[in-house]
């Protein structure tokens, strides 16, 4: 799989644009030691104090008052790792984040840079469910049903969450075998294991009418902290435009939506280093 990139690529970060002072030094330093070992797991006052830039006295008082409040831990060996006080500040921000309010101004960009119906979905029980859309302007485009589902392995976004995602979902959906509903479809899932590797090497899934013959699509990864795929963001299009429309450009805008949306909810977003009638539509 493709390495993570920093997952804070995108965002300004104050210490790094220009030094701060006076109390708000300790301020700052005291958060990129928390960075630090959020980044790289256990590490010695030393190694500390070299990464946040101040003196191993400076970088020892931070930690032992982090220490007292429970935000790191010291282990038997004097090293310090992240406390549990973390992750009450985590279930605070994933709890004032929605899933679908993040990912609707990136849906609209998406449909607006491409012209093409934008669609977010997620995985369960072996489908892919779509829980928003914006829909393409255009007189012949592809439209979905916010709520329905299509097997994973025959739309773009369950390939991606396939690929992506947990390993269970993997298993899962090879635990429950089902018919699919069109010969595409099934040539894939024979392939399956092979087709999921091209979409980690190249970073997003392209589908051909694997559900609906007459609807394609290209989809991309919006991951969490740890890098891995919780939901997918697809330009849903009718086949007969898909390489009119270019694959390469559709790829380079799922990618940026995806990276949006990624960043905004903390997650951590992989650079894309890839591809600078309305029918029932899943991509």
């Amino acid at each position: 799989m493709t390495d993570h990139a920093d997952p804070t690529d995108g965002f300004e970060l104050a210490a790094d644009a220009r030094p701060a002072t006076n109390g708000l030094a300790s301020v700052d330093r005291s958060l990129r030691l928390l960075e630090e070992l959020a980044r790289s797991g256990d590490l010695g006052v030393t190694e500390l104090a070299s990464r946040i830039g101040a003196a191993k006295a400076t970088a020892h008082r931070l930690a032992k008052t982090l220490e007292a409040r429970g935000y790191v831990v010291r282990n038997s060996n004097a090293s310090y790792r992240l406390g549990p006080r973390c992750l009450y500040l985590a279930r605070g921000a994933e709890a004032s984040v929605d899933l679908r309010t993040a990912a609707l101004p990136a849906l609209e960009a998406l449909r607006d840079a491409t012209g093409e119906t934008a669609q977010l979905t997620v995985f369960d029980a072996g489908d892919a469910v779509y829980v928003e859309q914006v829909v393409s302007v255009k007189p012949v485009r592809s439209v979905g049903e916010i709520g329905s589902r299509a097997p994973a392995p025959c739309v773009s976004g369950g390939l991606t969450l396939l690929a992506f995602g947990p390993s269970e979902h993997l298993d899962y959906v090879r635990r429950h075998p089902r018919p699919l509903p069109t010969e595409t479809a099934t040539q894939r899932l024979e392939l399956l294991s092979a087709e999921l590797e091209l979409i980690r090497s190249r970073g997003y899934s392209v589908n051909r009418g694997g559900f609906n013959p007459e609807v394609g699509g290209v989809t991309a990864p919006i991951r969490d902290a740890s890098g891995v795929a919780i939901a997918a963001v697809s330009a849903c299009v009718p086949l007969f435009r898909l390489d009119a429309v270019g694959i390469d450009v559709l790829a380079a805008a799922v990618l940026s939506a995806a990276r949006t949306i990624t960043q905004q909810l903390g997650g951590d977003p992989v650079p894309a280093t890839r591809a600078a009638t309305n029918a029932t539509g899943r991509p």
